[in-house]
């Protein structure tokens, strides 16, 4: 295992948001913290711990750990206090009589906070006070321009993403991945590889991160080196995943195999890693490419599983735009939208959608992209249409975006959230909004400059993805 040497983590999702803003000005404070564990706690003059103390990852330096020692078997937990008032427990775990620890997330970078160890009886232990490293040097930038809690998403405590650290755009540069929280700090940040894409962060089914370090626009090498990586939050990969032709997406299938675009000469095949390490090819674009007379590049730029559907969703950014809908066991087309010929058509026509990536479905079975609006206006907006099966046209239900200004030349994403509403991202306008079906903006997320900015979701549970 190899245990790459960053920066970390995360903040209180039950916390109200301070008036203040995420900013990537930091301090200069960097410590831990240590104490006698002492006190009584509602439970008494009996605590059950002692020696308690607090450090900082000895690389990680927004990873907290909570050390004590336990007298008794019984089901404890730690508490941090990251805004006043506000105490957010750790996962309660039944614990042996002896050495405890606890890695604590939801602590933002340059960030000092109160720590208590807590049991099922009551006890709790006296507090501790610690501090968190200051932040990474080389990260971007951002700000928080709009937050708007009574509207937010439930479930969207933390937002995971990557961004290039370098601006110019995409093509080059270094990439960082980050947590941010609902009050815009940074709570965890972790440098990707050299210069390679690190564009696709996931949270995969199992509690981890999946993150993707893409050697084709790097090294030119048509993604011979590409590969796919599992880790948790404290940055020790546990399995890395070669992904040869890898020049975009990944996704992982409910199965747990790992599906990724593989670029072939000017073409690309749907490649499948499978649980027990054999792989094949689930789609070949050269047949359908062939079928349909067409002869420009064939890529994917996002690719979307329906288990209820049991098809793939794939967006195509080339010059002539489209989304197709394959069947994931036989690899057939079933249907297309977009510029390309026997494609359904779209209603209005002005709704069509343009250089269009992260296609998704969602649970009404709508179709959801974000798009540029026009051949000759390459603002970013989300466009949602349901299907006319009859008609073979795209009705458009909802559309948000059109005169707000924010451009997305390149890359984009757009995903239906639980409670309705959409998360939206402007590629290198690296802007994430939420939205809310009645085109309302509850919270607004900007980094600095002319920048790629990778895929963007939610994360409810920060301690799913720790070690």
């Amino acid at each position: 295992m190899i245990l790459l040497l960053t920066l970390l983590l995360a903040c209180d999702a039950k916390s109200p948001p301070p008036d203040d803003t995420g900013s990537s000005d930091g301090g200069t404070s960097d410590g831990g913290g240590t104490g006698d564990g002492g006190g009584t706690g509602d439970g008494g003059a009996d605590v059950p711990f002692s020696e308690v103390e607090v450090a900082l990852h000895p690389e990680i330096r927004s990873l907290l750990t909570v050390s004590w020692t336990q007298a008794e078997a019984t089901t404890s937990w730690v508490e941090v206090e990251v805004d006043p008032g506000v105490w957010s427990p750790s996962p309660a775990l039944l614990r042996e009589p002896g050495g405890a620890t606890q890695i604590v997330v939801g602590v933002p970078y340059d960030h000092t906070v109160n720590l208590r160890v807590v049991d099922e009886h009551g006890h709790e232990s006296e507090s501790q006070s610690a501090t968190t490293g200051v932040l990474p040097v080389g990260f971007p930038g951002w700000s928080l321009l709009a937050s708007e809690p009574d509207i937010w998403e439930p479930t969207g405590h933390f937002l995971l993403g990557s961004i290039n650290g370098d601006a110019g755009g995409w093509d080059e540069g270094h990439y960082w991945m980050w947590v941010i929280d609902r009050q815009g700090r940074l709570v965890w940040a972790m440098p990707g590889i050299d210069e390679h894409f690190t564009i696709y962060l996931r949270q995969s089914l199992d509690g981890d991160i999946l993150w993707d370090v893409s050697t084709y626009w790097s090294d030119f090498d048509g993604g011979a080196g590409s590969q796919i990586h599992r880790m948790k939050l404290d940055g020790v990969i546990t399995q890395t995943i070669d992904a040869p032709g890898m020049h975009h997406c990944f996704i992982e299938l409910p199965d747990r195999s790992i599906l990724w675009g593989a670029a072939t000469s000017n073409s690309e095949v749907l490649q499948r890693r499978n649980p027990d390490g054999s792989e094949d090819t689930v789609w070949d674009c050269r047949p359908f490419y062939a079928e349909l007379g067409l002869t420009d590049w064939c890529h994917t730029n996002s690719i979307f599983y329906s288990e209820e559907r049991d098809t793939l969703l794939l967006s195509f950014p080339t010059d002539r735009t489209f989304v197709a809908e394959v069947d994931y066991e036989t690899g057939e087309e079933l249907r297309w939208f977009g510029h390309i010929p026997d494609a359904w058509g779209f209603d209005p026509p002005a709704s069509a959608f343009e250089y269009q990536h992260g296609a998704t479905w969602t649970d009404a079975g709508t179709l959801l992209v974000s798009s540029q609006r026009s051949p000759v206006d390459i603002e970013g907006v989300v466009r949602e249409y349901e299907l006319d099966e009859g008609e073979q046209v795209l009705r458009e239900l909802w559309s948000f975006g059109e005169g707000d200004g924010i451009e997305a030349r390149y890359a984009g994403e757009a995903h239906r959230l639980p409670g309705g509403n959409t998360l939206h991202n402007t590629g290198t306008t690296p802007r994430v909004r939420e939205i809310t079906p009645d085109g309302v903006v509850a919270w607004d997320l900007e980094f600095r400059g002319y920048r790629l900015i990778g895929r963007t979701t939610w994360v409810e549970d920060l301690y799913r993805l720790a070690p």
